[in-house]
């Protein structure tokens, strides 16, 4: 009895193990891709300091941006609590998380541009092409997540 106990135990905690890898990996590989671009676009140390200064101030954005998201949908979740809500009061409140997903998405937006019009030509053609490439990789990715089983990115498409 105690080595099935301790038999499950152990694969229990492989299992946990697995599965924060393949959760894990996703970002750690986004992280690689992102510095292999800023190395080879060659930037200037000034350059560096401002896109760093940058993604500073988006990151803070970001963790406001998405903190009203998250209200937006707890307010959606209490209004459906209530069993008994209006159509205005629940079309309102869907409005404004679209609203709160816009916002996240001009945010970006403007925060790829930010960093886009601190680069040279040469090194703006380079950000295009790793933009597209990054695209690619990222839908797979989250492929991934949802199917760690997935093929290799190169066998994919």
């Amino acid at each position: 009895m105690k080595k099935t106990l301790y038999i499950i135990l152990i694969g229990l905690l492989i299992t946990a193990f697995a599965s924060y890898q393949n959760f894990a990996q996703p970002k750690k590989e986004r992280m690689q891709f992102k510095e292999r671009v800023m190395e080879k676009l060659d930037l200037t140390d000034q350059q560096e300091e401002q896109i760093e200064t940058l993604r500073l101030k988006h990151q803070k954005e970001m963790i406001d941006l998405k903190a009203d998201l998250k209200k937006q949908e707890l307010t959606l979740k209490e209004l459906k609590s209530k069993k008994n809500f209006t159509r205005n009061d629940f079309l309102n409140t869907v409005k404004k998380i679209s609203e709160a997903k816009n916002n996240i998405a001009l945010a970006q937006a403007n925060h790829k541009m930010d960093v886009y019009e601190l680069l040279t030509d040469e090194q703006k053609d380079k950000w295009l092409k790793f933009g597209d490439r990054m695209h690619h990789r990222m839908k797979l990715m989250k492929h991934r997540m949802m199917d760690p089983g997935m093929m290799h990115p190169d066998e994919d498409e």
